[in-house]
């Protein structure tokens, strides 16, 4: 038997939208991903709350789903978090810097804000924009792939900023 070890990749990751055609005219015109599923409820599954919602599935190249619910009576978005605009985000990878800049100019000549090419220590290339909710995607070129001598930074700049800042409040 084989045990759990960690999971092997996204299947999804879901946030909340006012208006799904919006939503849907955003992600299936714009970044080329497909509708590909959808759950209509008027429950919670997960958690039994009675509540009526519409959950729609869009897919990228790989299969993964960037997800959405609709919820009767949810006016709110992700515009209204508490959290800095720019700290919440997805990151979603492209093949190459030329798809990278090639969606960028499709992004802006389709009147969306974007910002970058912004360059991350050379080892990614990305553009940032909001989608209609409120959710900031990052379109990303990895440059190489991450090794050994990077997790070891990483976690001599997790020690530092610890040994700064102190732990986190319980």
């Amino acid at each position: 038997m084989t045990g759990f070890t960690r999971p092997r990749g996204l299947n999804h990751v879901a946030y909340v939208t006012r208006d799904t055609a919006a939503t849907k005219r955003f992600y299936t015109e714009l970044l080329g991903m497909r509708l590909v599923g959808y759950a209509m409820d008027d429950s919670v599954g997960s958690t039994g709350e009675r509540t009526s919602f519409l959950h729609t599935f869009f897919e990228m190249e790989n299969g993964s789903c960037i997800a959405f619910f609709e919820i009767e009576g949810v006016d709110t978005d992700h515009h209204e978090s508490p959290l800095p605009r720019w700290a919440p985000h997805l990151a979603l990878s492209l093949d190459s810097l030329e798809e990278v800049e090639a969606a960028r100019d499709r992004l802006v000549a389709a009147g969306v804000e974007v910002r970058g090419v912004v360059d991350h220590e050379g080892i990614w290339s990305s553009i940032y924009f909001f989608d209609p909710n409120g959710v900031r995607l990052e379109l990303t070129y990895q440059n190489r792939p991450l090794n050994d001598d990077d997790a070891a930074a990483a976690e001599k700049a997790v020690k530092a900023w610890q040994d700064e800042h102190g732990p986190a409040a319980p």
